[in-house]
């Protein structure tokens, strides 16, 4: 008897998005969404005073020039390769990049430990993904029209990390060094359509296995418009739309990386430090 848990995400319906995802990519460039997360990579990369030897960006994009044209020379890779899937690393890399990998995985535990296995001892593990405010004018705004047409919410937008929780998967890597932190902003769009062709870039349609795969009616879209008119236009009609990219960070551990010091073993109490008069309690 089969005893795994049921996919999160429809195969089918995730290998189509993807597809079309990367003709859009070819036909039109990379997303602004993508290309600002390639571009805060390379800047990340260059505050590292090193140069990886061998690194690799994994994920259904390759948006490998975009990180190299920001980073100078002596701060990119000696070699740079490209895995659509963490199932094709093999080896150890110095330098394992993922961007927007994690969205749609239905195991990210297990691929978080699958990165940490091809890490070199000091290498770097750095990844991007939607984290959990992402979205949360246009969830809201699915949820009333749901309600209203429909009578009942229904699976449209992709379960996503929160801050806290990266952390907590983070820290059960193993890995030395471990950092979390977010890139939170609110984009303009001046119609639905444009925020949807966006997620429509990066494959992020609703390709949930408990989706709703009846049409959609004019009702019902028209129900969307006007509640996210309604709750999250501008002024000048424009809407409102949050987007979080949270960023994991982790290295490898390496005897030469800095360790927390012994409890006691400290050289100078805390008051002389302070320059202060010590107060028994």
């Amino acid at each position: 008897m089969n005893t795994s848990p049921p996919k999160i995400f429809n195969p089918k319906a995730q290998s189509f998005a993807r597809r079309r995802s990367a003709k859009r990519q070819a036909r039109n460039g990379l997303s602004f969404l993508y290309t600002r997360a390639a571009e805060d990579a390379a800047s990340r990369l260059e505050d590292i005073n090193r140069q990886f030897a061998k690194a690799v960006l994994v994920g259904e994009i390759d948006g490998r020039q975009t990180i190299e044209r920001h980073l100078p020379n002596k701060r990119r890779p000696e070699t740079f390769g490209y895995l659509k899937s963490p199932t094709d690393l093999s080896g150890s890399y110095d330098l394992i990049l993922s961007i927007f990998e994690l969205q749609s995985d239905d195991a990210i535990p297990e691929t978080l430990i699958r990165f940490r296995k091809h890490v070199a001892p000091d290498g770097l593990l750095l990844i991007a993904f939607l984290g959990g405010e992402t979205l949360t004018e246009f969830r809201q705004s699915l949820y009333a029209a749901d309600q209203e047409i429909l009578g009942g919410a229904t699976a449209r937008i992709y379960p996503m990390v929160d801050y806290s929780q990266s952390a907590m998967l983070l820290g059960r890597t193993g890995l030395a060094l471990p950092v979390v932190d977010m890139d939170r902003f609110t984009v303009s769009y001046s119609k639905l359509s444009s925020l949807i062709n966006d997620l429509r870039d990066l494959g992020l349609n609703n390709v949930l296995s408990a989706r709703d795969t009846r049409p959609l009616s004019r009702n019902w879209l028209k129900s969307l418009q006007d509640k996210y008119t309604a709750h999250f236009a501008r002024a000048d009609g424009k809407l409102n739309a949050t987007f979080e990219i949270i960023w994991m960070t982790g290295w490898a551990p390496h005897e030469s990386q800095q360790k927390p010091l012994k409890p006691g073993s400290a050289k100078m109490r805390l008051a002389d430090a302070l320059k202060t008069d010590e107060t028994k309690l």
